[in-house]
């Protein structure tokens, strides 16, 4: 019997036109009737001469190992098929190492009524595969060891710029008569933010890279979000005389999100809007509705992105200026996060810049939640932490365990200063010891202490007699996801990565000292 080509439309000859393997259609005699373009220029034979040539005239295959011409078995019925898995081509002298694949046809009534052979660069070699499997293996751990490099860097560089923070809250309290003793602490604050979030940028990028960032996405207002991104990042606008011009809603946007990611976002790009603005520039922030979109715009009339930057401007570790003069461009990876996070929220964020020295625009796009009362997380996001009418209404036991000298004391002074009553140990075993006879109300607990770790001295203290109530709080340079479970898992009740914010501090002992139903706790 012969298979006729039929109708044969002319986009299921451009389709297998189009791809790299040779084909072959053949019928039950293994007379070759369809070839695509692939198989003509494979065996140099086109198919007004190889139709209805047995496929042994068309090519010969040949087994590598022997020599030996290899036989192809048509298939019997509708259900087989077979593979050669490393045939040898001999054509235009040159020989091919190819995957020969016999797939059966059937016809109308079900029944067979040819095969496709299908010629394709072979599979792996068991060798090949072993080095495939090494190299992934290889891969990965080289990762693990970067992860493990990052998080150990970020303790490290965490653990200086607690003592350094805890002293400008100090120095914040002096009556200094000379103007610029207020000037050089407003500066250190400002870089020892700036070096804080640095950290936390190098490490989100490792962790969006490995998917180990989960967003809290909860009901929230935007403005208020926004709000906040605007008053972290003035110090850094007004220290290089800029003027900002905010244009935010006093009616709530609402929106379901992680507000410290979305924070997150708003605050890099008038951090960059600032940084790649010379002295004495203008940004301006907008906040609105299009739509079913909430929609934030951060423009600037700074040094702009060229046109072959544009494209690429968010990806990682690309800066629109890699002069010496814009020292202050940070790592590159700042617009790297805010796309990644806005894009798992469901949203967009696009590029604008007429070019170098006119400017750029930034513009992030949200989904809208749906129309709603104010639920109770929106209305956590709408109050401001540095304005909590939280005050200590009485002095709080608090025991400090931290093995850096500068920063236990720095610490325990501003406790002080604020009306409590502090000790400070250094290690875990002291710890344990303070704990028994202290009866501690509020414990800050460093990690990495000598002895006894900070998980450990936690997990005791949880079986301690008379400390059942006692709030244990992790202030610690290790921030991983990790880490945040172990310390749940050992009963710390917050966990805080170095350098802590004193209002946060602050406005938790003061919720520690709140008098309950009348009587103090």
């Amino acid at each position: 019997m012969e298979l006729k080509r039929t109708e044969n439309d002319d986009w299921t000859q451009t389709a297998l036109d189009a791809v790299r393997e040779a084909i072959f259609a053949l019928d039950l005699g293994g007379r070759v009737f369809f070839e695509n373009r692939a198989a003509e220029q494979l065996t140099g034979i086109g198919i007004d001469i190889a139709r209805n040539r047995r496929l042994s005239e068309v090519l010969e295959l040949r087994d590598p190992a022997t020599g030996r011409n290899l036989q192809l078995d048509l298939p019997k019925n509708g259900h087989t098929h077979s593979i050669v898995q490393n045939a040898l081509l001999t054509t235009a002298g040159n020989q091919i190492r190819l995957e020969a694949h016999l797939e059966p046809i059937h016809g109308e009534n079900g029944l067979l009524s040819g095969c496709v052979l299908v010629l394709l660069p072979p599979g792996e070699t068991e060798e090949a595969e072993a080095l495939r499997r090494r190299q992934a293996d290889e891969h990965a751990a080289a990762d693990r060891r970067k992860d493990q490099f990052l998080a150990m860097l970020a303790h490290e560089l965490r653990n200086p710029l607690a003592p350094i923070r805890n002293a400008v809250e100090l120095m914040r309290r002096v009556d200094a008569p000379d103007p610029s003793f207020e000037a050089a602490r407003e500066m250190v604050e400002r870089q020892v933010k700036h070096l804080a979030h640095l950290v936390d940028d190098l490490l989100d990028v490792s962790r969006l890279t490995h998917g180990g960032i989960r967003l809290r996405q909860e009901p929230l207002d935007l403005t208020a979000v926004v709000a906040k991104a605007v008053e972290a990042t003035r110090p850094l606008v007004e220290s290089r005389n800029h003027e900002l011009t905010a244009d935010i809603p006093t009616q709530p946007i609402r929106i379901e999100a992680d507000a410290a990611r979305i924070e997150q976002v708003v605050t890099n790009l008038l951090n960059n809007a600032a940084k790649y603005t010379m002295p004495s520039g203008h940004i301006w922030l907008q906040v609105d509705k299009e739509g079913n979109e909430a929609v934030v715009r951060v423009r600037d009339n700074g040094i702009g992105v060229p046109p072959d930057v544009l494209g690429r401007v968010f990806e990682p570790f690309v800066q629109s200026d890699g002069s010496l003069a814009h020292t202050e461009g940070g790592l590159g990876i700042g617009l790297t996060l805010v796309r990644s996070l806005v894009e798992m929220h469901g949203g967009t964020v696009e590029a604008h810049s007429p070019g170098l020295g006119q400017g750029s625009e930034f513009i992030i796009r949200l989904p809208l939640r749906p129309e709603g009362g104010l639920a109770g997380p929106e209305r956590e996001a709408a109050h401001t932490p540095e304005t909590s009418p939280f005050t200590a209404a009485r002095p709080v036991r608090v025991l400090v365990v931290e093995d850096n000298v500068d920063a236990a004391e720095s610490l325990a002074t501003l406790l002080r200063l604020w009306g409590h009553d502090v000790r400070v140990v250094h290690d875990g075993l002291d710890a344990l010891d303070a704990a028994r006879s202290y009866l501690p109300e509020v414990v800050l607990l460093d990690i990495g202490l000598p002895g006894l770790d900070g998980y450990q001295v936690a997990e005791r203290l949880r079986t301690e007699r008379g400390l059942a109530s006692t709030l244990l709080v992790a202030m610690t340079g290790y921030g991983q996801p990790e880490d945040r479970r172990r310390s749940a898992e050992a009963g710390i009740h917050h966990h805080f990565v170095k350098p802590v914010e004193p209002f946060v501090l602050r406005n938790l002992l003061a919720e520690v000292a709140a008098p309950v139903n009348g009587q103090a706790s």
